[in-house]
């Protein structure tokens, strides 16, 4: 009787020094991770947070080796702010308008003034040179702006079917 008792006691002490206190930390965690109270789901994590402190951190995920296929998707914005958490990503910065020209004019210093149809209104800046000249009787003129460097500022003009580009700043 007593070779039964003392096996019994040998064999869960053993059983006891090979068990994985990580695991058991982890398995504690994922137990509180399914309590609907908030009070208690947190002391139940607060609780578990010291015997998991020697538990493995998750594997950061691995970089798809070929970036190609990420092309095209913006990498999300941090959060900087607590309000914003959440929030659907702002929506992509536009670089580029297409338009009609509705009316050219002319400044004193005969630099051309682009009234589009969608109402804003451009004008060729003094240090750009490019001579633009107006739509025959009847035809339309389309053009497309586009962002110069981000630097500057800049805004570039190009008409459809002619070379060339002509430095525009926005009026209104």
């Amino acid at each position: 009787m007593q070779i039964r008792v003392l096996a019994s006691i040998l064999i869960f002490v053993a059983c006891a020094a090979h068990a994985d206190p990580t695991a058991d930390a982890s398995a504690e965690i994922a137990r509180c991770t399914g309590i609907g109270d908030s009070a208690a789901r947190l002391k139940c994590f607060d609780a578990a947070a010291p015997r998991a402190d020697g538990a493995p951190a998750a594997q950061p995920a691995k970089e798809a080796p070929d970036r190609v296929d990420g092309f095209g998707f913006s990498a999300p914005e941090p959060v900087t702010r607590a309000e914003d958490f959440g929030k659907p990503p702002p929506p992509p910065e536009i670089t580029q308008i297409t338009a009609t020209v509705l009316e050219l004019a002319r400044t004193v210093r005969g630099r051309s003034i682009f009234i589009l149809d969608n109402g804003q209104v451009w004008r060729q800046l003094d240090g750009d040179d490019t001579d633009v000249q107006d739509p025959g009787p009847g035809k339309t003129m389309k053009v497309a702006i586009e962002m110069g460097l981000r630097l500057l500022g800049n805004y570039n003009l190009t008409i459809e079917g002619r070379n060339g580009l002509i430095r525009v700043r926005r009026v209104k």
